[in-house]
């Protein structure tokens, strides 16, 4: 058996943009890949579209009620690709998405991670002002070299997958991607964009809750900065 070189782990609970993400993933140029849908909802409608897609024949998905931290890493067990893709449902992915970061890893074995510029997938003032903030912050991320990679949408090598693991808590994909450096070289991908549904800033009554909802993930960004993560942080390695 021919394995994928590529695996699309998407934790998913009763999100109605998961046929949209499967879409994007139908139409890709490249189909070296296979998608794993770790499922918590609380109801069979996501099971009814997932059965739908006669047109992702490498698609399993598996039914467990966790956290997106712990779905992520049962998703990346249970992969045998060798680059792993984490996506939440709401995002959208070019078309020459698998294309282009395969040919990424391929020009450079030692990148063991890929973020990505982060862009709205519908257009309003605030979220386009929000999205920019948060690519620089990102972009910026990678020059200070403790990389903030948001698992929005992420790529890693397999390998890192050995000694570290996704905590339960907000905030987890930024502590996990801090770190990463000691396992090989980490990338911003400019010339690979993503595209997010920005039901978090486009309305302002949903504004207040997002930035809350964000708190965590920046305090975690000022004490990766200050290089205090690994004392207040839970560990997020695999002890030896």
């Amino acid at each position: 058996m021919v394995l994928p070189q590529m695996s699309f782990i998407i934790p998913h609970r009763d999100d109605p943009l998961l046929d949209r993400l499967l879409n994007s993933l139908q139409n890709q140029s490249c189909k070296d890949f296979d998608v794993i849908v770790v499922d918590s909802s609380d109801n069979d409608k996501a099971m009814d579209v997932l059965s739908k897609k006669e047109k992702l024949p490498n698609l399993k998905i598996i039914a467990a009620k966790c956290g997106r931290g712990t779905a992520r890493n049962i998703g990346a067990k249970t992969s045998k690709a060798e680059i792993l893709v984490f996506v939440d449902a709401d995002v959208v992915l070019p078309p020459w998405f698998v294309e282009r970061l395969a040919d990424t890893f391929r020009r450079d074995a030692q990148i063991v991670a890929v973020g990505f510029p982060i862009y709205p997938a519908t257009a309003g003032k605030v979220p386009d002002a929000v999205y920019r903030f948060l690519r620089f912050l990102d972009e910026f991320s990678f020059r200070y070299g403790k990389p903030r990679i948001p698992t929005t949408c992420a790529a890693y090598r397999r390998r890192v997958f050995e000694s570290r693991f996704f905590l339960d808590i907000v905030g987890e994909d930024v502590l996990f991607s801090a770190d990463i450096g000691k396992y090989g070289k980490a990338m911003f991908s400019k010339r690979i964009m993503v595209f997010e549904e920005p039901r978090r800033w486009d309305r302002f009554s949903e504004i207040p809750k997002s930035l809350w909802h964000y708190i965590p993930a920046f305090a975690a960004n000022i004490l990766i900065l200050a290089g205090l993560h690994n004392k207040f942080a839970p560990r997020q390695e695999i002890k030896e």
